[in-house]
C-alpha cells in the first residue's frame, strides 16, 4: 500500500513537471525570467540597510545614485563589487568587475574588503556563468543577447521584473567576462 502511494505520487510529480516543462516560457532572445541578484543582493528589492548587514560597510560615495554607493573587494583583491541605492535606498545597481576599482583610493582598500563578496559566484541560468567564463559559455548558457551594444558589450533582459524594466551588460576582455552589471533603473 505504502509502495502505490508513493508510485502514484512520483507519477503526478513526473507528470506535472513534464506538463510545466511543455508550457515552458517563450522568452524573447537575449531574455531571461529570474530575478538580477549577486552576494545576496536582489536588484529591486533589496536595501542599503541590507547590504551593509550582508557585506559590511564597505566603502561608501554620498553622491552615487539617490542614496549613495558602495565599494566591496573579495578577500584575495581580484574583483571589485559596486552597489549604487537609490529611491528609498532601494539596490538600483550592482557591477561586478576584475581588479580593484581605482574609485578606492589605497588608503581606503583595508575598509573595501568583506569576507562574504566572493567573485566565483556564478550567475545566469544555474549560475553557470562567473567573471571569466567565455562568449561561447555565454550563448549555450543564455542564448543570443538582446542587444549587442558592441563586439565585446552584450546585453540581456529580464522580463519577469514586476514593474520596472531589469537588464544586465556582460563586458568581453579577449574573450572573457571581465565586468557584469545587473541594472534595476529608478522609475
Amino acid at each position: 500500500m505504502r509502495y502505490s502511494k508513493v508510485t502514484w505520487c512520483l507519477v503526478v510529480l513526473f507528470g506535472l513537471a513534464a506538463n510545466a516543462r511543455a508550457e515552458g516560457l517563450n522568452l524573447p532572445q537575449g531574455a531571461v525570467c529570474w530575478p538580477l541578484h549577486f552576494s545576496g543582493i536582489t536588484l529591486g528589492i533589496t536595501t542599503d540597510f541590507q547590504v551593509k548587514r550582508l557585506l559590511g560597510r564597505g566603502v561608501f560615495r554620498s553622491k552615487e545614485g539617490d542614496a549613495g554607493g558602495r565599494y566591496y573587494i573579495d578577500k584575495k583583491a581580484k574583483a571589485t563589487l559596486h552597489v549604487v541605492s537609490y529611491t528609498d535606498a532601494i539596490v538600483g545597481e550592482v557591477t561586478i568587475v576584475e581588479g580593484v576599482s581605482s574609485e578606492i583610493a589605497a588608503s581606503e582598500r583595508k575598509g573595501a574588503v568583506t569576507p562574504w563578496f566572493s567573485p566565483n559566484e556564478g550567475f545566469g541560468n544555474w549560475h553557470a556563468l562567473h567573471l571569466g567564463s567565455t562568449k561561447e559559455d555565454v550563448l549555450k548558457n543564455l542564448g543570443k543577447p538582446e542587444s549587442e551594444i558592441s563586439a565585446n558589450e552584450w546585453q540581456y533582459s529580464s522580463t519577469c521584473a514586476c514593474e520596472l524594466p531589469e537588464f544586465f551588460t556582460l563586458s568581453f576582455k579577449k574573450g572573457h567576462i571581465f565586468k557584469i552589471i545587473l541594472s534595476a533603473p529608478p522609475g
